[in-house]
């Protein structure tokens, strides 16, 4: 899930991260020493906990398959001071959304699905499923409006409270996405958390499996993903990192995030991973481990709208701007070089995993906050990738 609407949750744990400030040093490394390249990945990380814009993050480079730098930042746990290492477990939002693509793709292969088929063919329920194909709702050009945009927060509290199996998501995803449109089917562009919840279901329809058990057997053991997991808060799990938002009106302390039933995202954003793990992951998805070179030339290539032009979405300030988003994966550039990345948010957590492709270089960080608005904390992160990226280039 991305841009959840939580915000500053009334929560009753407070901390500060005043004390630590100086004190945090880095776990250790999971590789050799720290080069001299990447000194200024390190200043960053340890910029971003003076300046308290996150209580920890884990951050893994990986080139040419072999891990050149891995490292913890700050706590996985700020009452039991536990230090973030490479191996700890965080929530990782909607990072998740490329593995739902993936496990749509292997369908296609084996002729299960297309991905112009209208998800009347397999959700009827749900209120003008012949107008939207599966290709529309995995780029975000259906026009299925958003579940988490919701007009009083309260109401997204409540609701991802609650555990729901499949049926009952289903009814949630149409009951609580209001309006049900944004605009009319591939017209448009506009990111959707139901639309993936949707195609989780769509999975299990067509496979008769869970979900968390298909991309399970289908996905991660493939990957050889070890610690990767669609999550739930019942589960003990080595290493798992809590999360943490802002306490309100402070600018450096945090509370614990907002209790969240890991039903509720689905395949949207429901899984829990590592930094290594998700080098892992896109290692085997562009190596043609998980599926065939073609699938992968659908997923990244940018979805149209039925004027064969591609979305214009504003990024901030000023005119809108061309977007290259193909399935759960945006494609941009970086000084010249393509780059594939995406980001997730979720109660306590935010994730970006990018990969250079034509480089071999993959970057994923995440970190135990989900207050993204907070001082400057998306730049910074972008900036800690791109510093990364920069060293294993170097």
């Amino acid at each position: 899930m991305r841009d959840h609407q939580s915000g500053h949750l009334a929560l009753s744990r407070r901390h500060t991260l005043g004390l630590l400030v100086g004190g945090l040093a880095t776990a250790a490394t999971a590789r050799a020493a720290t080069p001299k390249a990447w000194a200024a990945v390190d200043q960053l990380g340890a910029a971003t906990l003076a300046d308290h814009l996150e209580p920890g993050f884990s951050l893994s480079v990986m080139k040419n398959g072999a891990f050149v730098y891995s490292k913890g930042f700050g706590f996985a746990n700020l009452e039991t001071r536990t230090p973030v290492s490479p191996t700890s477990v965080f929530r990782i939002g909607s990072v998740n959304k490329q593995f739902t693509a993936a496990a749509l793709a292997l369908l296609a292969e084996e002729g299960k699905l297309s991905f112009d088929d209208a998800l009347a063919k397999y959700l009827p329920e749900f209120p003008r499923a012949a107008d939207v194909t599966l290709r529309q709702m995995l780029n975000h050009t259906s026009g299925i409006g958003n579940y988490t945009n919701r007009v009083n927060p309260q109401d997204m509290l409540r609701a991802m409270r609650a555990d729901y199996n499949s049926a009952e998501l289903l009814k949630a995803m149409i009951e609580h996405t209001s309006p049900t449109f944004v605009f009319e089917p591939g017209t448009d562009w506009a990111y959707s958390n139901t639309a993936y919840v949707l195609l989780g279901l769509v999975i299990e329809k067509i496979t008769g499996e869970a979900y968390a058990a298909h991309v399970k057997r289908r996905l991660f053991e493939p990957a050889g993903l070890t610690r990767t997991s669609v999550d739930s808060a019942a589960e003990i799990v080595p290493d798992r990192v809590s999360g943490y938002t802002s306490h309100p009106g402070s600018a450096t302390e945090f509370d614990n995030a907002a209790y969240i039933s890991m039903t509720y995202p689905g395949a949207a954003g429901a899984m829990r991973s590592t930094s290594e793990d998700l080098c892992r992951w896109h290692l085997a998805l562009f190596g043609g481990k998980i599926i065939k070179p073609t699938s992968l030339e659908e997923m990244l290539k940018p979805g149209l709208l039925k004027n064969g032009q591609l979305p214009e979405v504003s990024r901030g300030p000023g005119p809108k701007k061309p977007l290259k988003y193909g399935f759960g994966l945006g494609i941009s550039e970086l000084d010249g070089r393509k780059m594939i990345a995406h980001s997730g948010g979720i109660p306590g957590f935010a994730s970006l995993l990018t990969t250079l492709p034509d480089d071999h270089i993959t970057v994923a960080t995440i970190a135990n906050t989900d207050d993204v608005m907070r001082g400057n904390f998306m730049a910074r992160q972008q900036a800690v990738v791109d510093a990364a990226i920069r060293a294993a280039l170097a």
